[in-house]
């Protein structure tokens, strides 16, 4: 038996009730009310557009299937809104409001066939269309990672998407709801098939996404350090496995806090904790933005960056080591007193191993470390690392 029009649009009437209720029920528990409402409303408004549908007794005539059409528009649209809130933007819901309007103006000038009827048609696919472009655009744009659940949203949006764009380049010859033409079970049947399947799957992105980005969060909480807000141990040993563990025009700093035993000894602790939290804020105020910083022990650093030229280098560790001693010169009533030995070496265009290229700058910071401490070396690539033939490169701090 084959299943009329409102048959079809009955049952995924329903499934949009049921999605709603889930998502008001899943809000519900954390009194999160403007969440609750932007999550549930994409599915509520779904389910009224296949109410005027299924339901002709409510509003006959050609009203019925323009309100369907209008409050469709408003679900995709809501369904923007929510995606947004979960991707940390606030809604924008102008835009929304003027498709409809725009919608509703041409739609009631519209007969059962005509110009106004291909016009209205049109307008409607291209909204939806449009809707989903500004959706992909969100969730290319997004700070967050991006994480499987994204891309694959990212990818359902840009098929239908296309879809939609394609329906209004044939909009005369394809039956409704899929086009302006007189409507067949075939089109309402592939319509209501086709708006199931996505209103699902973005149901499960929206779960998913959540969850993910939770996972995300802390999965950085593991791997940073608390004090500095670089990297911790683990971190930097999964940057030295990355990338086939090799390095291109990056200069790597090894950096050490001059007696930071003794500052702690007499000092304490707090004091100490102040002075790993300057590191961490130096290098962020002061480097390049694409700067990572690793803290692998209490006092040990790894400052690691993109870099052209050994000059460039040695100035960036100057600026850092003075700037340090500036930064934690005002820690304390009296004024702390602590310096950074730095060993710097520089991957050249031709790729060494990351794991090489610490070497090399640890070598220099022991060098640092055995002619004084407060300064810069720097090993050159070309020189062998054992034993080091390293350069001083710096002037101590007065």
């Amino acid at each position: 038996m084959t299943p009329d029009p409102p048959t079809l649009l009955g049952y995924s009437t329903v499934i949009f009730l049921l999605l709603g209720i889930h998502f008001i029920l899943t809000e519900f528990s954390g009194r999160r009310w403007s969440r609750m409402a932007w999550y549930g409303a994409p599915f509520f408004l779904g389910a009224v557009s296949g109410l005027f549908s299924t339901v002709h007794a409510v509003l006959p005539g050609l009203w019925g299937f323009r309100l369907s059409a209008l409050f469709m528009i408003m679900a995709f649209g809501a369904a923007w809104q929510a995606m947004r809130i979960i991707l940390g933007y606030p809604p924008r819901v102008f835009p929304v409001l003027l498709a409809c309007i725009a919608f509703f103006v041409l739609s009631a000038l519209a007969g059962p066939t005509g110009l106004f009827r291909v016009l209205s048609t049109a307008f409607r696919l291209s909204a939806l269309a449009i809707l989903h472009v500004l959706g992909i655009q969100d969730l290319r744009h997004a700070t967050q990672i991006r994480t499987p659940a994204r891309r694959n949203l990212e990818k359902l949006l840009t098929l239908y998407a296309g879809f939609y764009f394609l329906l209004v380049a044939l909009v005369v010859w394809i039956p409704a709801p899929l086009g302006a033409a007189p409507a067949t079970i075939w089109a309402v049947a592939s319509y209501n098939f086709l708006t199931v399947i996505e209103v699902a799957l973005f149901a499960l992105g929206m779960i998913a996404i959540p969850w993910e980005q939770l996972a995300f969060q802390q999965q950085e909480l593991i791997l940073q350090d608390p004090l500095s807000g670089g990297g911790n141990r683990r971190a930097f040993q999964a940057w030295l496995e990355n990338d086939g563990k090799n390095c291109a025009h990056e200069a790597l700093l090894m950096v050490d806090i001059d007696h930071f035993k003794n500052i702690n000894d007499v000092h304490g602790h707090a004091i100490g904790d102040q002075i790993i939290i300057a590191m961490g804020r130096v290098c962020k105020d002061l480097l390049y933005p694409t700067t990572t910083l690793f803290r692998i022990g209490g006092d040990e650093f790894v400052v690691v960056f993109q870099c052209g030229s050994v000059d460039e280098m040695l100035a960036t560790a100057q600026r850092l080591r003075n700037a340090f001693s500036a930064e934690t010169h005002v820690i304390g009533e009296e004024g702390i007193t602590a310096t950074l030995s730095i060993g710097a070496a520089l991957c050249p265009g031709t790729d060494i191993s990351r794991t090489d290229l610490l070497a090399r700058a640890d070598n220099a910071l022991y060098a640092a470390k055995q002619t004084g401490r407060d300064r810069v070396v720097h090993f050159a690539h070309e020189e062998n690392p054992s034993p080091p033939d390293i350069s001083d490169t710096s002037t101590p701090c007065p």
